[in-house]
């Protein structure tokens, strides 16, 4: 059963207001978040590399002329690194989408979010279900026709905390024929946080770049 093309634009509109309840809830800490069940734990292994200039740039607080780091900082750049990696992950399989006629499916729509659900909290995935926000990369290569990579990931640290990780990032969002012919290249921005829920990052908020994609899909 396909999707009604002319109810995109107001799902759309609740994307962008989960996407504002999302970044409140963010700040809860990661105890109020319920854990995620052992058969959802563990992220599938992606089959797609990561870009090559994929950029990882947090913020050094340490004094240059001290060439020993402390245990803590040690720790401290370890947690962040594998919070990076999971958001990599993350990334890459939410915007990476092959373009097909049933792309907006019932079996579709269950497949993506069993596909997204090992790299979100529980309490996301609830709520980026609820709201669709997991079919928005799917919408926008229906509306196009066309599949979807990201390109030039880059991760800069905004805030780290006991577990939990703040990242901001910048995508292209690259828009491709069947050929893999490049038809559209949109940058794209937005915040991620990331809890450490029983010793995996999973995404906790997204918020993502709605002036971008809503353009794509309206």
């Amino acid at each position: 059963m396909r999707i009604i093309p002319s109810l995109l634009s107001a799902t759309f509109l609740s994307l962008v207001i989960i996407a504002g309840c999302t970044s409140s809830a963010s700040n809860t800490p990661p105890e109020s978040t319920a854990p995620v069940s052992e058969d959802t734990a563990a992220a599938p292994e992606s089959t797609t590399p990561a870009p090559e200039n994929t950029a990882i740039a947090p913020e050094s607080t340490a004094d240059a002329s001290d060439s020993t780091a402390s245990p803590n900082e040690n720790t401290d750049a370890a947690e962040v690194n594998e919070a990076v990696q999971a958001a990599e992950r993350y990334i890459h399989a939410e915007y990476q989408i092959k373009a097909s006629e049933d792309i907006l499916s019932e079996e579709s729509v269950r497949k993506r979010n069993e596909e997204m659900k090992p790299f979100l909290t529980e309490y996301f995935y609830q709520k980026a279900v609820d709201s669709r926000y997991t079919l928005l990369p799917l919408q926008v290569a229906y509306k196009q026709n066309l599949s979807l990579i990201p390109a030039n990931l880059q991760l800069n640290l905004e805030e780290h905390k006991k577990d939990t990780v703040e990242l901001k990032y910048t995508l292209d969002l690259l828009l491709l024929e069947q050929q893999g012919k490049e038809m559209k290249r949109i940058p794209l921005e937005g915040i991620l946080t990331l809890f450490n829920v029983k010793g995996q990052w999973l995404v906790q908020g997204d918020r993502f770049d709605a002036p971008a994609l809503e353009k794509l899909i309206v």
